[in-house]
């Protein structure tokens, strides 16, 4: 059944959709970037730039969806950015709402509000998420498509938790898909567990990130539960190769359906410049075109398979979440 899904410049169908990236990164950076902001400050329209000679080769492999992954507490998610990028390259963008892991975001704030400041955690998040899907981020008018949260290995905190349960909650109440991460290869089976456990919708989530194990038998374990997709989503040359080859593995023991793919690039980092890895150009939105289908056809997947994996799962997330 078609669906409507929410992108940065308004909701289309879910026909529309085409081929989709489902996680990616315009623009990004880890809390605490912004202390050297006076040093190396955010320059929107040098980001543009560079995320827009991107989207041309994105749009001339055939994509037609991307959706930024970007959740509200760490740097980088900046809606306005996205707007215009969708205008100017013609490719749908979704924004997501949520929070990142309590390792790697900003918990400082909310913990300082429930202990000091008597608020309730759950319910604030709740209520933020809400507001970002019906209607919008900050006062861009913008909304958010997705709900995304994230989990710390080897185990899922509290504080990790609670960002679930709310995120069910409004999935629950407004129909939106939630994708996840995780920082290592063993927490995706409990994050389905706590999916089941708050009452979420098994076909309406993607666990994501299954690229940090070179073990089959992780994805596997995660398929055992019906409904649930996961994600390749992390498909770069940073990854180890042997999750490439679990692809195909999946895909030969007939479970394409169930698969979805993307890179986890990051196109622009705030803060100071790095100095990147050798193989850090590589990792880009085209690497899945370029490396990875070249590699499993050779393999003898065909390209049925492939297109369900990259425009056939998407739609059904959307459309059954």
């Amino acid at each position: 059944m078609k669906r409507n899904v929410m992108t940065v410049t308004g909701p289309i169908s879910t026909d529309q959709l085409g081929m989709t990236l489902m996680h990616e990164h315009f623009v990004f950076a880890f809390p605490g970037w912004y202390a050297d902001d006076s040093l190396a400050p955010y320059d929107r329209e040098a980001a543009e730039a560079v995320c827009l000679k991107v989207l041309k080769d994105v749009k001339e492999i055939g994509i037609k969806t991307v959706v930024d992954a970007t959740p509200a507490d760490v740097g980088g998610r900046d809606p306005v950015l996205l707007k215009s990028l969708s205008e100017k390259s013609g490719i749908n963008i979704i924004a997501v709402t949520g929070i990142y892991t309590e390792t790697g975001g900003a918990p400082g704030y909310y913990k300082w509000q429930s202990t000091m400041g008597g608020r309730n955690f759950e319910q604030d998040l709740y209520e933020l998420f809400l507001q970002e899907i019906t209607v919008g981020i900050g006062k861009s008018g913008v909304k958010a498509g997705l709900i995304k949260v994230a989990t710390s290995d080897p185990a899922i905190t509290e504080y990790e938790e609670t960002v679930i349960r709310a995120a069910v909650r409004v999935s629950k109440q407004t129909g939106v898909p939630i994708i996840t991460h995780t920082d290592a290869a063993t927490v995706g089976p409990a994050q389905q567990d706590l999916f089941l456990k708050y009452g979420a919708n098994p076909k309406g989530i993607m666990i994501g990130h299954q690229n940090n194990s070179e073990e089959i038998g992780y994805p596997l374990s995660e398929l055992k539960k019906p409904g649930f997709s996961i994600a390749f989503d992390r498909t770069n040359p940073l990854m180890s190769p042997q999750a490439e080859e679990n692809i195909i593995s999946l895909v030969k023991q007939g479970y394409e359906e169930r698969i979805m793919l993307s890179h986890d690039c990051i196109l622009v980092w705030l803060g100071r410049p790095m100095t990147p890895p050798a193989n850090w150009a590589e990792w880009n939105p085209l690497y899945v075109h370029r490396r990875l289908i070249p590699k499993m056809k050779a393999a003898g997947v065909a390209d049925e398979q492939i297109n369900t994996m990259l425009a056939e799962n998407p739609r059904r997330l959307f459309e059954e979440a």
